[in-house]
């Protein structure tokens, strides 16, 4: 899968967290992995990248992480890009 869809994806995930629960609890990173169906190496080497970017926040390890404002923007953004793609492709 590539290293965008799986940012996506786990974007997609935090912010189901985060707006699902009226006090959002962190998110581990074997429940990602599990879901993403990735290794956990793999699955925190890509949460650490997701904090560097200040997408999400997560601690040193990669173990727990929380979305961040500017991901569901990001989110958002890309997922507002992508439905206009389709549009234009369905005119």
């Amino acid at each position: 899968m590539r290293l965008q869809a799986l940012k996506h994806k786990v974007l997609r995930l935090l912010a189901e967290n985060a707006t699902n629960n009226t006090s959002p609890q962190v998110m581990d990173s074997d429940t990602i992995a599990g879901i993403l169906e990735i290794s956990l190496p793999e699955t925190k080497q890509l949460l650490k990248a997701l904090h560097a970017s200040g997408v999400i926040i997560s601690n040193m390890e990669g173990q727990y992480s929380l979305i961040t404002y500017e991901g569901i923007q990001w989110l958002n953004q890309m997922t507002f890009t992508a439905n206009s793609c389709q549009a234009q492709h369905q005119l």
